[in-house]
């Protein structure tokens, strides 16, 4: 994975949700951003980085490959080290998580290994709707984790929140250092 391999990640993503969205308002749905929670729309966003970085990285360094396993950890693998690509639970490889927020991102297991992030602004306030900025990767970040980079919440008796870890100031320090994009045109805040 390179520099370059995460650029090209970022425009395909561009690309893929301007496709999506010129489809998705001339059938009158809206645009994407707005038609999905904001969950299933970080889902989205991660599922795309993830397939862009693996085909980038083809080229590049073809010993990357997407994890098969249906909900698979980590997202990206390296090839021919798990049978057919695919493993429930690895140690090997690179987790993808991507986020709006600058900061608390979570994951359900304090788990160590190496993560990227990817934030991204997305504009859903702005009216009327055809007004609204693009949505931009603001930066990618990546860095190995220990679990000690995580606090486990837990959830107490009776409830039905899912568990969750976050990741703590040593992680995000980590991952601040592992800056492998930053927009120019942006200020950071938290």
């Amino acid at each position: 994975m390179t520099a370059g391999g995460i650029v090209g990640a970022i425009r395909e993503l561009h690309a893929y949700l301007h496709a999506i969205n010129t489809a998705s308002v001339e059938y009158g749905y809206g645009r994407l951003e707005d038609f999905m929670q904001p969950a299933g729309f970080s889902g989205l966003v991660s599922n795309v980085i993830v397939r862009a970085v693996v085909r980038a990285a083809g080229t590049a360094n073809p010993g990357l490959a997407l994890n098969r396993h249906p909900n698979g950890r980590p997202d990206i693998v390296p090839r021919a080290v798990y049978p057919g690509d695919a493993v429930k639970r690895g140690s090997e490889g690179i987790e993808v998580k991507a986020s709006r927020y600058a900061s608390g991102w979570q994951g359900h297991n304090a788990e160590p290994g190496w993560l990227l992030i990817v934030q991204f602004d997305i504009d859903t306030k702005t009216e009327p709707v055809y007004d609204r900025t693009p949505t931009n990767v603001r930066r990618v970040m990546c860095a190995c984790l220990d679990e000690k980079d995580w606090t486990f919440s837990g959830r107490r008796e009776g409830s039905r929140r899912t568990p969750t870890a976050s990741i703590n100031a040593t992680g995000l320090q980590k991952l601040e250092a592992g800056t492998a994009y930053a927009r120019q045109d942006v200020r950071l805040t938290y």
